[in-house]
């Protein structure tokens, strides 16, 4: 006949062999304390936790319910029956047992903290948030909490307050890989790439190799990082590792795609997309993006198709009708193109690009009177983006009705980026359309100065040196414009002109 020293005795013994990572001979210790006197309370519950840690759940539930059944008015009863439906993703379930063990008088920070994770789980991240505020009032170091309230405060649309969550769980546990990986997130999004990049190599480096989840998650976003830093070999590399660890991350896979389509290589990007795509046929972005890439290729039908396809999804997705826009812009079909264009400006009137794309399209379409309406738009809306002011400046130039406006527009951009090559030869350009050949001489030599190996920038230095009727130095612009770019044609064809070939 068993003792109850017998069943203490296993289970100090199976507390034991846990503790030492030894979990297999733990639960058959507790499993044998149970055989001794099935209806132990303690004993069902450490053996119900220890299954369903360990992802037993089928063989845990009966267990957790026994307990209650025997002890109805136990709390910790409750909170391994929640523990239990929530490692079985019954995150509903889960809340109701915490819940209950809460109302029987359970105010364990534990139990506030799994709650915490059912209800984040469950997507009720209100709930979530005071769930770990909970915690945090009963312990205040408890770096777990300040993370996760991070993530629901995230869901909820408070980043600051989020981000502040975020930062006091790094504080608290400063080589804590999640706290690491969630600071360098916050520093993506907010573009700060520099400490993005070194929280994430040391959350790397504290992550476990067996935690592959983890490695690819920080994986991808250093490579998020590293593609902010414009350093795209690096962000490429790191998205592959990131792959390798967990080749059905999609999120990598998409930014893969966009590193190669930002790095020309338009067929290795659609490969990439067209996985993404299979694996969520409704993902929107990823359809604009390889129809995007389709379109840098030439096979306009094929840009036309994802286009259609993701407004099939998201009828109101700006980037859509303005690939469209973009798409009907290079075949010619400019009336469709202003059409598309203006539907992506409706729905984001936040956004000057659509409506400087708009004018294009009105521009080429006969119709400069809106185009002209359109310019001033984007001007208005977007006159803090040095970008944009640049590319309004080209646009206003090469449509010759308003160089002035070109001027102003240039000017902005390089009061806004003094550093910008773009900027200042685009200010250079319109100089030279006005006739104001000195201006736009200086102008062009700081281009030249600050890019001195983009060819385009020479050769405008060279246009401009030309009107100046110094021949030798303008020989010598469109001579390094071809040293450059070899298929340069036009920078040929003005050495040909100053040498007096046919």
């Amino acid at each position: 006949m068993s003792t109850s020293s017998d069943e203490d005795s296993h289970n100090r013994r199976a507390q034991e062999l846990w503790a030492q990572g030894r979990h297999e001979d733990a639960i058959r210790a507790w499993e044998h304390a149970y055989s001794l006197d099935p209806d132990n309370v303690e004993t069902l519950l450490d053996l119900a936790w220890a299954l369903g840690r360990e992802g037993r759940c089928i063989e845990a539930l009966p267990l957790a319910e026994r307990a209650i059944e025997l002890a109805p008015d136990e709390w910790r009863a409750h909170h391994v029956l929640g523990q239990t439906h929530y490692v079985d993703g019954r995150h509903e379930d889960a809340i109701v047992a915490y819940s209950r063990a809460q109302e029987i008088g359970g105010n364990d920070p534990m139990l506030n903290s799994d709650l915490g994770d059912a209800l984040y789980s469950a997507g009720r991240f209100r709930q979530a948030a005071g769930a770990y505020e909970d915690v945090i009032s009963a312990q205040p170091a408890d770096a777990y909490a300040h993370l996760w309230r991070g993530w629901a405060l995230h869901q909820l649309g408070d980043h600051e307050q989020g981000d502040a969550e975020f930062e006091k769980a790094l504080e608290l546990a400063p080589d804590w890989p999640e706290a690491l990986y969630a600071v360098g997130q916050m520093c993506c999004a907010a573009g700060d790439f520099t400490r993005a990049a070194q929280l994430l190599r040391d959350a790397l480096e504290h992550y476990p190799e067996e935690d592959e989840e983890g490695r690819a998650a920080a994986s991808c976003e250093l490579g998020n990082a590293h593609r902010g830093l414009a350093e795209l070999g690096d962000a490429a590399r790191l998205y592959q590792q990131a792959l390798s660890l967990d080749p059905t991350h999609v999120t990598t896979r998409f930014n893969l795609g966009l590193i190669y389509a930002d790095s020309g290589d338009a067929e290795k990007a659609i490969a990439e997309f067209d996985i993404v795509i299979q694996f969520d046929p409704q993902d929107m972005d990823a359809l604009v993006e390889r129809g995007s890439a389709h379109l840098s290729l030439g096979r306009h039908d094929d840009a036309i198709e994802d286009y259609e396809a993701a407004l099939a999804i998201g009828p109101d997705l700006p980037d859509a009708y303005a690939g469209l826009g973009m798409t009907y812009y290079a075949m010619g079909l400019y009336e469709l193109s202003a059409e598309r264009y203006a539907r992506a400006a409706e729905l984001a009137p936040d956004d000057p690009w659509s409506r400087h794309n708009l004018a294009l399209a009105l521009d080429a379409a006969g119709r400069p009177a809106e185009a002209d309406a359109a310019f001033e738009e984007a001007f208005e809306s977007g006159a803090d983006d040095a970008e944009l002011c640049a590319a309004l400046a080209r646009a206003l130039t090469a449509q010759g009705r308003n160089v002035e406006a070109g001027i102003e527009a240039a000017e902005r951009a390089c009061m806004l980026a003094p550093g910008s090559a773009d900027a200042h030869d685009a200010l250079a350009m319109a100089l030279y359309s006005a006739g104001q050949h000195e201006a736009a001489a200086e102008q062009a030599r700081e281009a030249v100065r600050l890019d001195p190996e983009a060819a385009e920038y020479r050769y405008d230095l060279g246009l401009v040196q030309e009107a100046l009727g110094d021949i030798a130095a303008a020989r010598e612009g469109f001579g390094k414009a071809v040293e450059l770019a070899p298929d340069f044609e036009e920078a040929r064809e003005a050495l040909r002109r100053l040498e007096g070939e046919p």
